[in-house]
């Protein structure tokens, strides 16, 4: 429970690095919070699975699905209806993982 909660401790610029909140910790363990199968690739089933985790019953199984699809589409470089590793992090390139995988924590 602790090691989870450490990939989500604030990036600071001055401190040490921790191996656990790094930009590629944080990046893996989301990947890895979508690959359920743990076969080291995304498929259509799981992005479904966990978006419907995300929201519950307000999205229509119909829109899941459409936005399952759309993802795929967007993010499936070499078109094989999986994402990979590298197709994950390649999509990441731009977000800001480092503050967006972070909560703070009273001292």
């Amino acid at each position: 429970f602790m090691r989870v909660l450490a990939r989500f401790i604030p990036v600071k610029k001055d401190v040490q690095k921790n191996k656990l909140n790094s930009r590629v910790e944080k990046l893996n363990f989301a990947f890895k919070m979508y690959d359920l199968d743990d076969d080291d690739m995304i498929s259509r089933e799981e992005l479904i699975n966990i978006l419907h985790m995300m929201v519950g019953d307000n999205i229509s199984d119909e829109q899941l699905a459409s936005i399952a699809d759309r993802t795929l589409q967007d993010v499936d470089l070499d078109k094989d209806a999986f994402i990979s590793r590298e197709e994950f992090l390649k999509a990441m390139e731009n977000v800001d993982v480092e503050q967006q995988m972070s909560i703070r924590f009273l001292n």
